[in-house]
């Protein structure tokens, strides 16, 4: 008996290890690049070259197992995405490199190498593709460096036809060969520059701006006719909130290359964080009319034209959903944008839902999604909403002051007050907060410091009617007469005589032994 006993934990342990074994696989990828240099094209130039071949023709192996995976097959990625979604997954690397020489020629081989986790692979495809932004990014890289790499070829070429010829005729054009060397080996680097600053893009944003910054500067300083930098530059100024730095930048890409939809797009959500709605609805009509399948131009047209055109919002944002079902983003701006504004709310919860489906990080759409519950009066799953907002670092005032409504609502006074304190803290000129805390403090009986609130919300807001009922109904509680009447008429005045609460209001005026004025 005792034997039976202990042979159960370690059967147990072997089946454990042996499904951890068939889960975690590492697939390897190789390949070798010889080159041969001499003539105009220097050891170094050749050594960028081969290198740069190298990392992109194991990345292309490793594409071709990546395309066999269902999560791409089910997110009907592209053949031509293929080669971006592998350089934005994978590392390539060179693991050796060494001159030879022979009889004819001298040159260099060069070995990459790629490692594929699949315990972890479904997990960063899914995540890029979340972000398709991302992308287009890694697409445009993979296009310039495919054009560099072919232009390299044709003057290697050229340059073994010079090598050939004895001609002295012909020093003034291996002079210039050389230097067309340099400028497009200078472009790899440059774009490798590049690479490594969208390696830092994570969650829609830059987990290293000043890196970013740092690498982005390095890549124009060696190739400044390199469009995408300025484009991946220009959304490293958005991302810090310096937007002319950023327009700028997207000027230059468009001078250098007017033909990338994503410049427009980049530049057209630049003017739309400006308040120049015009101007960002002209942009993503180029960055369609250039490229009529970019879904995230659809979507991010769609919620420029909010209080524009409805018709117009909820086309585009369908389209945008047609062209990508799985976007994300798309589902959640037809929620907040169309049905929301409907008064849709179970149609917004359903892409919220959806949206959430598709990428469980987008804080944001918790966010809304808690708005609706609170406003449907389902409060307990508002709160869970927000919360998880809050956990995905949605650090917002608005997100803590409408958890602390939420709470105040289910009768939670100190939970509230403890989340419009911390809404405060992050942004201390939000009148609605103190108003908000301040009722809560009265539900508590702390009336004082509910007066001290409502009186702040005035002096942010001179025209926050409801601080005045509040305060004027406090001032009621304690018997200051007087001044409950002059808050409450005033309240009246700035609206609230149209309100639910007018007739109310009036008969505590009157109770008082004052004459309603409004």
């Amino acid at each position: 008996m005792t034997n039976r006993f202990f042979f159960w934990p370690i059967l147990v342990l072997i089946i454990l290890l042996f499904a951890g074994s068939a889960v975690a696989e590492i697939q390897t990828f190789t390949h070798t690049v010889k080159q041969s240099f001499g003539g105009s094209q220097s050891p170094d130039d050749a050594r960028v070259a081969a290198m740069a071949k190298a990392k992109r023709e194991v990345l292309e192996m490793a594409g071709t197992y990546l395309e066999s995976m269902t999560i791409v097959k089910e997110n009907v990625v592209e053949k031509d995405e293929i080669l971006a979604l592998a350089a934005g997954v994978l590392k390539a690397r060179i693991v050796s490199q060494e001159n030879y020489a022979s009889k004819d020629a001298f040159g260099i081989v060069v070995k990459a190498k790629v490692d594929v986790d699949t315990s972890i692979l479904e997990e960063r495809i899914k995540k890029l593709l979340q972000d398709r932004s991302i992308l287009e990014k890694y697409k445009e890289s993979q296009k310039r460096e495919r054009a560099l790499l072919a232009r390299i070829e044709r003057l290697e070429i050229k340059n073994r036809k010079l090598q050939q010829s004895q001609l002295t005729t012909h020093n003034q054009e291996k002079e210039n060969l050389k230097k067309e060397f340099k400028k497009a080996t200078q472009g790899l680097t440059a774009n490798d520059w590049n690479n490594k600053a969208l390696a830092l893009w994570n969650n829609r944003e830059y987990t290293d701006p000043d890196k970013a910054l740092e690498y982005l500067n390095q890549a124009i300083h060696l190739d400044p006719q390199d469009a995408i930098a300025y484009i991946n530059r220009g959304i490293m100024w958005a991302v810090k909130g310096e937007y002319e730095l950023a327009i700028k930048d997207y000027n230059r890409a468009i001078e250098l290359s007017p033909q990338l939809a994503m410049t427009y797009y980049n530049r057209g959500k630049t003017w739309k964080n400006k308040g120049k709605y015009d101007l960002a609805i002209n942009d993503f009509n180029k960055a369609i009319e250039l490229s009529p399948q970019l879904a995230i131009a659809y979507w991010n047209r769609g919620s420029t034209w909010k209080g524009k055109d409805e018709h117009r919002v909820i086309k585009d944002l369908n389209k945008a959903i047609e062209l990508d079902p799985r976007d994300a983003m798309a589902y959640f701006y037809r929620g907040f944008a169309v049905w929301e504004k409907k008064g849709e709310s179970d149609l917004a919860i359903k892409d919220y839902n959806r949206a959430i489906e598709l990428d469980p990080q987008l804080a944001i759409a918790y966010f809304t999604r808690g708005h609706t519950w609170k406003n449907k009066g389902k409060y307990d799953l508002a709160i869970k909403d927000f919360s998880k907002a809050i956990e995905l670092n949605l650090q917002l005032a608005m997100v803590y002051d409408n958890r602390g409504v939420a709470w105040k609502n289910k009768g939670e006074y100190d939970l509230a007050i403890k989340d419009y304190n911390k809404a405060i803290e992050l942004d201390p000129q939000d009148a609605k907060v103190y108003c908000n805390r301040g009722y809560a403090w009265g539900k508590k009986g702390e009336y004082d410091l509910a007066i001290k609130d409502f009186s702040k919300a005035i002096e942010l807001d001179p025209n926050d009617a409801d601080a005045y009922c509040n305060r004027g109904l406090t001032y009621a509680i304690l018997g200051q007469s007087g001044k409950a009447a002059s808050n409450l008429n005033y309240y009246l005045k700035l609206g609230g005589h149209v309100s639910k609460k007018a007739d109310v209001v009036r008969r505590v005026i009157r109770d008082m032994g004052y004459t309603p004025k409004y």
